[in-house]
């Protein structure tokens, strides 16, 4: 009996034993990943990126085998990120603390000096062609050694030759020399930059209302010119901001012959010609709505007619727009407008009509000219006087603009300038209006997104005095498009209360922009200026105004949707409400 006890106890043990072993060898080995030595940000977070002791840490190895595989594995992969960042004398090591719990992993790198260049060449096969040999190489001796920089130049220089006529260029070769006594690399960039190329037969597919003349009109080269991608990539985003179409394609396509003539192919896909929208908005002056219709081919040949009626509580108005592009020139269009409105803001009551005709000319995707002839026709109340004015009106803006973005830059900037004189038909006071303004995006921290704006606005009203301007085109300024924090139109010169306007006006903006997340954004601003006239020489009003605030931004896939609340950090004694809140779509600036 006392046998078969113990034996029964052998045995109950003996499993116990067996089941606890299996139990180990199938339980989670818990560890966390210490890198060190890593001085390089960029060499650190290759090794985060790409290592699979560091990508699969929560993922955790079933035995401590595997986990020292995973590390086996990431050496040869931690050794090729150091050569590619130029730390060629790199070594790498690993040890692990399993008498911690969870276990440590230690990664530990020795960087050592980094690489420069002593020597970056570029050579061209073929036909020598003086075009391409100005081109100079952007890598520069002493310039530490970079993977990631040497494709970007070779990308830059390919792209750079299908604008020098060469619509098929290729990398036949990369000689890297390394001289590991001196710690230089002599680098070799062979081309082939294939046969020169001119412009063939447009071939175009895809359309099905639109005629392929519209088309060939817009064409910014001619058959026979010498091929350029940058002609080919502009008239491709031009096509795409018409809104005519879904989609546009254009590639040049290899010649059918001996020759070095080349067909372009245009594949398009179109859109409905018809846009119905109703958009809805808040800011300091209230409430507001519109309601938009455009058709983009209202004669059949991608002529766009926009109209619209919006309303806010000071402001009931009706617009409608012609655009023909293609006009004359494949670079140009003719832009008519006729626009009518009530305007009722603190500063004056207006109700006026006005007809413009333009003739905008693209010089480059970046930058455009515009000049045109227009007429307008108001009745303006301010202080209880009433004015009739018709004036002839001759405007002209010029428009360069490299933001990367338009609804949401953080890097370029735009400069753009409008003037107009204005030739009075019922009176004597002709004058010259004019408006420059300045915007600039910088990228501070590319890894959160963190990027500032700037905005400079100048204004000048010459060659009349202000009280014969028309009130409602004197310079005004506080608000949601102006100086936040403020009252509409309240920040400048007053009489009683009231804005009387004037003939200077002086703003700046500054934000910064954080964008942690794909939806979400957040900014601080600080904004300033006023407007100046000397019809009141005693007004405290002509003292600079500032407002501060804090912004929310939603990116939605129509661009941000703006949510600022503002406070005026020096107000007079006209300003009501010392917190101001606006919601619209887009950035500020």
């Amino acid at each position: 009996m006392n046998l078969n006890f113990h034996k029964s106890g052998f045995v109950l043990f003996a499993a116990c034993c067996i089941y606890s072993s299996a139990f180990a060898e199938v339980a989670d080995v818990k560890y966390k990943v210490k890198i060190h030595g890593a001085k390089d940000g960029a060499v650190k977070k290759a090794i985060k990126e790409s290592t699979v002791t560091w990508k699969l840490r929560k993922r955790l190895p079933s035995t401590a085998g595997q986990l020292r595989r995973r590390i086996e594995k990431d050496i040869p992969a931690i050794e090729a990120i150091l050569e590619a960042n130029g730390y060629y004398d790199g070594k790498v090591t690993t040890s692990v603390d399993a008498g911690r719990s969870p276990m440590r992993v230690y990664l530990n790198i020795e960087q050592g000096e980094p690489y420069r260049y002593r020597k970056v060449e570029l050579k061209f096969t073929g036909t020598p062609d003086p075009a391409l040999e100005k081109i100079k190489p952007m890598l520069r001796r002493k310039k530490q050694v970079e993977a990631s920089a040497v494709f970007q130049e070779q990308q830059r220089l390919l792209e750079l030759m299908t604008r020098k006529g060469y619509p098929f260029p290729a990398l036949e070769k990369r000689i890297v020399s390394i001289d590991r006594e001196n710690q230089v690399v002599d680098l070799t960039l062979v081309f082939n930059p294939g046969e020169l190329a001119y412009f063939g037969e447009v071939q175009i597919e895809g359309l099905s209302t639109l005629p392929p003349k519209y088309i060939k009109r817009q064409l910014p080269w001619r058959a026979g010119k010498k091929y350029n991608a940058q002609e080919v990539d502009d008239f491709e985003k031009r096509m795409l901001g018409t809104g005519l179409f879904g989609s546009v394609h254009i590639t040049p396509q290899e010649p059918t012959s001996q020759t070095n003539v080349i067909p372009i192919k245009v594949q398009l896909s179109e859109r409905d010609q018809r846009t119905v929208r109703l958009g809805v908005n808040y800011s300091d002056i209230g409430p507001g709505a519109k309601v938009y219709w455009e058709h983009r081919s209202v004669f059949g040949e991608g002529e766009r007619l926009e109209t619209s009626v919006m309303w806010n509580p000071i402001k009931l108005g009706a617009e409608g727009t012609l655009t023909r592009p293609g006009f004359l020139d494949a670079n140009q269009s003719l832009v008519l407008n006729l626009d009518a409105s009530v305007d009722t803001p603190d500063a004056y009551d207006a109700k006026q009509v006005r007809a413009m005709s333009m003739v905008l000319r693209d010089f480059t995707s970046k930058i455009q000219l515009g000049i045109g002839l227009g007429y307008k026709y108001s009745l303006v109340e301010q202080f209880a006087s009433n004015e009739r004015y018709a004036h002839l009106i001759f405007p002209a803006h010029l428009m360069f603009d490299y933001r990367d973005d338009k609804l949401n830059p953080v890097r370029g900037g735009q400069v753009f300038g409008r003037t107009a004189f204005y030739d009075d038909t019922i009176g004597p006071d002709n004058f010259l209006k004019t408006q420059l303004e300045g915007r600039k995006y910088f990228m501070l921290w590319e890894t959160y997104r963190v990027s500032s704006a700037l905005r400079l606005t100048l204004g000048s009203i010459d060659g009349a005095s202000v009280e014969s301007v028309p009130a409602d085109e004197r310079f005004y300024a506080g608000g949601g498009g102006s100086i936040r924090g403020y009252e509409y139109q309240a920040v400048g010169p007053s009489l009683l209360g009231t804005p009387t306007g004037g003939d200077k006006l002086l703003e700046f903006s500054a934000e910064l922009r954080l964008q942690p997340g794909r939806r979400l954004g957040y900014v601080a601003f600080i904004d300033g200026g006023t407007v100046y006239n000397n019809l009141l020489e005693n007004d405290v009003n002509r003292s600079l105004r500032y407002g501060a605030g804090l912004g929310v931004r939603w990116f939605t896939g129509i661009g941000p949707l703006r949510a600022d609340l503002a406070y005026p950090l020096n107000p007079d004694a006209t300003q009501v409400e010392r917190l101001q809140f606006y919601i619209s779509l887009g950035q500020a600036f």
